[in-house]
């Protein structure tokens, strides 16, 4: 027997399709109040812990209940999360503690769709439209066609390559950034990160961030790779805060290299208040939502139910991760 530790707005939604393990896993949930339930009872005595962290948790008042739950736990037996990234400090925590650990891409469709938005929005010059309707008038706006743009995307795993699909079905010429040399049907050319030259950036209408927070890419984007970037380009990042130098970004931003900037993520979450990113007249932001869709939500809990499933029965999971992929993440 297991205890099952989620938050009970997932409980919730997936009680009915859990029942059919009831004989093998007992539930835990906790609440936005940090309240601990036991909906089915309690468990035997020295029941092993397996657990789902999703959205429900990482994004409400529940997230420290949660984590002191795991903490304490004797034997963490399987973790599942939502997130593809393992650099968190408490997901490395996580990583060190539970004996299985499975990861998720399911966000990359989200995200890729958030991309489409950003691209639209500049390339379509989506702020003088709004500002023509504002101010009641009957403007003929120029724009830019995603097929006619170049794109430059670092991170070309499942985030980059869903990106990639979309840009390359509208006609958008893609540049893919990996370490591995495999090829993509979904990248015009796939590079190595240290083949990348300032003419391959100078010729990008957009370049997108999706790779993951390491030492490696700490600062990625700083004060010369802006320098290269050309005039009228776009500057996306759906990765992490630490692969951008802010500052050089917002001194770079009032050179017009790059035009403009749409971000999901910065440095620091939440942003302080007091951060100039918020109201820059170049930057466009949002809160690090893009992967919170709810069909994200629908394929992250039938992930974690066909992991669950395959847990108790022995079988191989989806999304393992070994230990060596902590580590390489680790910041």
């Amino acid at each position: 027997m297991y205890e099952c530790l989620l938050h009970h707005e997932t409980f919730t939604r997936l009680e009915a399709r859990l029942k059919p393990f009831s004989d093998q896993i007992t539930p835990v949930t906790v609440s936005d109040n940090s309240e601990i339930g036991r909906p089915w009872g309690e468990a035997a005595k020295g029941s092993a812990l397996i657990a789902h962290g999703n959205a429900d948790v990482w994004f409400s008042p529940a997230s420290r209940a949660f984590g002191k739950y795991l903490y304490e736990a004797d034997r963490l037996a399987w973790f599942q999360s939502s997130a593809a990234g393992l650099e968190n400090p408490f997901l490395q925590k996580i990583g060190e503690k539970a004996e299985a650990y499975t990861a998720s891409h399911v966000q990359s469709e989200a995200i890729a769709e958030w991309v489409l938005w950003a691209g639209f929005d500049w390339f379509g010059n989506g702020a003088e439209r709004r500002a023509g309707q504002a101010a009641k008038e009957w403007r003929h706006v120029h724009f830019r066609e995603i097929q006619a743009t170049r794109w430059l995307v670092y991170g070309f795993g499942h985030i980059g390559e869903a990106a990639g699909r979309r840009l390359r079905g509208l006609g958008a010429h893609v540049t893919g950034v990996r370490r591995s040399d495999q090829v993509s049907p979904f990248a015009d050319r796939v590079v190595h990160p240290n083949d990348v030259s300032r003419d391959e950036i100078g010729q990008a209408d957009a370049i997108l961030l999706c790779a993951p927070h390491t030492p490696e890419t700490e600062n990625l984007a700083d004060a010369d790779f802006f320098a290269a970037m050309k005039e009228g380009s776009l500057f996306l990042n759906v990765g992490r805060g630490a692969l951008v130098d802010e500052d050089a970004l917002l001194k770079a931003l009032d050179k017009g290299r790059p035009a403009h900037a749409t971000l999901d993520v910065t440095r620091e979450e939440p942003l302080p208040e007091d951060s100039p990113i918020w109201t820059h007249p170049g930057i466009t932001l949002t809160a690090h939502t893009s992967a919170l869709t709810s069909e994200s939500r629908k394929r992250n809990d039938e992930l974690f139910l066909e992991n669950l499933s395959s847990f108790l029965n022995e079988a191989p999971l989806r999304n393992l991760i070994e230990k060596k992929d902590f580590a390489a993440q680790a910041v």
